[in-house]
């Protein structure tokens, strides 16, 4: 009995040892307002108790895709670097810096969009 205690034992000390010494890197989604020229993202964290926060870092781009959706927008809608666009981004903060690894949705200001977009049908 004793030995199957200590065999218990020693398995349990094991696995726990073995789980603390995996690193989670868990990325979280991030919805706020970026301007590129001042490489601001600025995210409202919506607190249940206390008053919501405006939190405001830097953007690092590892995905690369930044660059390709603002040269479409660019392209295509006009926007420019000074234009606040709306981001939906995965990622994790250290420091103060968005390390962003993959860009879920974009959305450019609606005043860059053409006026037949807001058209219904005729």
């Amino acid at each position: 009995m004793k030995k199957m205690v200590l065999f218990l034992l020693i398995m349990t000390m094991a696995f726990v040892s073995y789980s603390a010494k995996k690193t989670k890197i868990t990325n979280k989604v991030y919805t706020g307002e970026y301007v590129k020229s001042t490489n601001t993202f600025t995210y409202k964290k919506d607190n249940l108790v206390f008053k919501d926060k405006i939190l405001y870092y830097q953007l690092n781009d590892n995905s690369g895709t930044l660059d390709l959706v603002y040269n479409s927008i660019g392209q295509n809608y006009g926007v420019t670097d000074e234009d606040i666009i709306t981001l939906t981004v995965s990622g994790r903060v250290s420091n103060g810096i968005l390390t962003v690894d993959r860009i879920i949705n974009y959305r450019i200001p609606e005043y860059k969009l053409p006026v037949n977009t807001f058209e219904l049908g005729n």
